[in-house]
């Protein structure tokens, strides 16, 4: 699974937690027997929960040298989670993920393939021609395609999936990423922001399995967190055609 001599200690995974005391554990230690030399350190991002996941993550932290913990306090959300793993992780890339993605990390693999290969950031992508989607609500489909389809229009590309948080991005975008988004929709923000700015997006594709019951359920909803999303094109509509506050990549970035 480690091939890329360039990515041995280079990868922070930040991974934001909200009621995952099942899930975690399994997560890291697949995490570590598939990717172990290429993980810098995880950084796990307890968002308010209220079952045992944070019990859990010290337990975890109290074995593995590499977790790093970050306990937040309300407001909760998972876009401020994910600004809060982004601030702390060093390595320099940075694999955002959730504990979803349990099922799949095998085909993690090549989305370390194309960081290797010098794309800047890569999109793990639910709805590329060799994607596996298992159990995917039919509601969320239909408003994923939606939101893509929109996005493809108004900022004039080709977007299959960039609101998945399943995404390595380098050193250097992460530096220049302002998550605003304190929910969901700061999946948009990571996938649609570093394209916009000109960095090097590659899609990659991966499965996409549904929680099993032993899983828990995801604290996602569509009715309460879909106007976030259409705030984001909103406003990076704004942004880029009217080019109020825009989204320009700083003069002289490039990757480590």
């Amino acid at each position: 699974m480690v091939e890329h001599s360039e990515l041995y200690d280079a990868v922070s995974v930040v991974v934001p937690c909200h009621n995952e005391e099942m899930n975690v554990e399994p997560l890291v230690e697949g995490l570590l027997q598939h990717y172990s030399e290429y993980i810098h350190e995880m950084v796990l991002v307890d968002d308010n929960s209220s079952d045992g996941t944070r019990q859990v993550l010290e337990k975890l932290a109290a074995k593995e040298p590499r977790i790093r913990l970050v306990i937040r306090k309300p407001p909760g959300g998972v876009g401020r989670a994910l600004r809060d793993g982004l601030y702390t992780a060093r390595g320099k890339f940075v694999l955002l993920m959730d504990c979803d993605f349990l099922h799949i990390l095998p085909e993690l693999r090549e989305m370390f393939d194309a960081a290797a290969e010098g794309a800047e950031v890569v999109l793990g992508s639910r709805f590329s021609r060799e994607s596996v989607l298992i159990n995917y609500p039919l509601q969320k489909i239909l408003f994923n395609r939606t939101f893509h389809l929109l996005a493809s229009v108004l900022f004039r590309r080709r977007l299959r999936d960039v609101t998945n948080n399943l995404k390595l991005l380098s050193r250097d975008v992460v530096n220049n990423l302002d998550l605003e988004s304190p929910w969901f929709a700061a999946n948009a923000e990571t996938g649609l922001k570093p394209l916009l700015m000109g960095y090097s997006v590659r899609a990659v594709s991966i499965s996409w399995i549904n929680r099993t019951p032993d899983m828990g359920q995801s604290s996602f909803s569509l009715f309460k967190n879909g106007w976030g999303y259409v705030r984001v094109l909103a406003s990076l509509t704004w942004r880029t055609r009217f080019g109020f506050c825009s989204l320009a990549r700083p003069s002289g970035a490039g990757r480590l």
